[in-house]
């Protein structure tokens, strides 16, 4: 069972280690896609960070931490782990654990991001979506996607702007989700936007998202207090 006390913050970086490989789908830079992984990291960069082969990099930095390049899935950002929120939610025999940083100084609206040209940013909302409960490939994609809607959808409330076109950000350019389940525990054959399992997943990464983003625009106001 994933817990809070799986994760665990180590200032340059948040890992979340799990007892047995997971089942896990994500955007993340290394490992992206489906598989079974262990350990999942999100790693702090300082926003001038533009290696040459920023793949080869996190493999240097993760092999260096300790961590195995086969089980594990990373993610990167230019927000402090200090900002990292982390939430545990539990609805009958199903249980969440949400780990989300936002950065937003690269928010783009993708309805209008081919007209513009965009310079790099390491500005980044990455969120971690750990389900104690057994999905299938359509549940946890499905399931994915609703935390993507919710994203917009925070965005959209807190009006959220893209510098380029004046218009409400649907994300940044470099966002990263990550979902995974134990497959241990209740059943869920679909997760999408009115099942038992999407649902859930929208309340509990709705209230985790937008802690962190009033959270980040509070910090770019000078007035956090984190």
């Amino acid at each position: 069972m994933i817990t809070l006390e799986c994760i665990k913050n180590y200032g340059e970086f948040i890992a979340i280690e799990a007892n047995e490989p997971m089942r896990t789908f994500s955007s993340a830079m290394h490992n992206p896609g489906y598989g079974h992984y262990q350990y999942f990291i999100n790693r702090t960069v300082d926003k001038s960070y533009f290696p040459q082969d920023a793949h080869e990099e996190m493999k240097q930095f993760l092999l260096s931490k300790g961590f195995p390049l086969d089980k594990t899935v990373a993610m990167m950002t230019a927000v402090d782990m200090k900002f990292a929120f982390s939430r545990f939610y539990e609805e009958g025999e199903t249980s969440i654990v949400l780990l989300v940083t936002a950065g937003l100084s690269n928010a783009v609206d993708v309805t209008k991001s081919h007209a513009y040209s965009y310079k790099p940013a390491n500005g980044t909302i990455n969120i971690f979506i750990f389900i104690n409960g057994y999905l299938t490939d359509e549940a946890l994609i499905q399931a994915l996607c609703c935390a993507i809607e919710v994203k917009t959808k925070v965005l959209a409330e807190r009006n959220i702007i893209d510098s380029n076109s004046g218009t409400i950000a649907t994300g940044t350019s470099t966002d990263s989700v990550c979902i995974a389940s134990t497959q241990k525990g209740e059943f869920h054959e679909y997760g999408g936007s009115i099942t038992k399992l999407g649902s859930f997943v929208g309340k509990a990464l709705y209230e985790t998202l937008t802690m962190a983003v009033d959270e980040y625009i509070a910090y770019t106001k000078g007035i956090s207090k984190t």
